[in-house]
């Protein structure tokens, strides 16, 4: 039987106040996608859960938009079951305010004239579709459509000022890239630190255990681009295994 300490730490409810209507709208999608994927696959909660490592009684609860995951999890279970991203966000918002699924071709659009926002060419700031972490940051979609083999992003890390890292780390396939545009951020990866202003950018392997977090009195908004084309990656992983063992990690 799961432990109630377990559930309750892994467990958070977006349901019930006016705060977080749009969090839980938001999980109620992704909830539905995740559903709809694992069975499409024919696996059951159970199996779900124990292949990413949360309690059963959470993937249920995300399942039915009463509970978010983190971000390593979150990973682990589109990595799980094969799907991107990208499409377990809400679709983009047309500005007449209805859903932007069914776009005709871009070649099409441009080469007829036609308005670049309806085609899935440009988003506007409101129609973006977002997503809050459990215990972590904001992300946005910069894209209007769901990207095969890649994820373009802003991070919203919200004031959390004298905060620790996070426990988990996160590693996943593919490369990433980033530059901040406010606020401090705080990045390790392997053993490495160091902390961005706005300005600064990044690049690496998302195979090496990573993890960031806003330690300061500003909020911290970033760009974010995630490649997962595994064709793009050569040879080992370096610092993982190390980096699990002595984090008590087992990656």
């Amino acid at each position: 039987m799961e432990s109630t300490e377990r559930v309750n730490r892994e467990v958070t409810l977006v349901a019930g106040t006016d705060a977080t209507t749009d969090t839980t709208q938001e999980w109620a999608v992704v909830g539905d996608r995740i559903r709809s994927a694992r069975e499409s696959m024919g696996m059951s909660v159970r199996e779900l859960a124990r292949r990413v490592d949360v309690s059963a009684s959470h993937v249920s609860q995300v399942e039915r938009g009463l509970a978010s995951f983190s971000v390593r999890s979150l990973y682990n279970v589109v990595s799980v079951l094969g799907v991107s991203m990208d499409s377990l966000f809400e679709e983009a918002i047309t500005p007449e305010g209805g859903p932007l699924i069914d776009t005709p071709s871009e070649a099409d659009v441009t080469a007829e004239g036609g308005p670049l926002d309806e085609s899935g060419i440009v988003l506007r700031r409101a129609s973006r579709p977002s997503l809050k972490l459990q215990s972590g940051p904001r992300w946005e979609r910069l894209t209007a459509k769901p990207e095969e083999g890649s994820e373009f992003l802003e991070v919203v890390y919200a004031p959390n000022p004298g905060a620790e890292p996070p426990e988990d780390y996160i590693r996943h396939s593919g490369r990433e890239y980033g530059v901040i545009l406010s606020g401090l951020l705080n990045v390790q990866i392997g053993f490495s630190e160091a902390q961005l202003g706005p300005g600064d950018s990044l690049a690496f392997d998302s195979r090496i255990p990573h993890r960031f977090w806003n330690s300061g009195p500003d909020e911290v908004r970033a760009i974010w681009f995630v490649s997962d084309h595994d064709d793009a990656l050569e040879g080992d992983t370096p610092n993982a295994a190390a980096v699990g063992h002595r984090n008590g990690h087992d990656f």
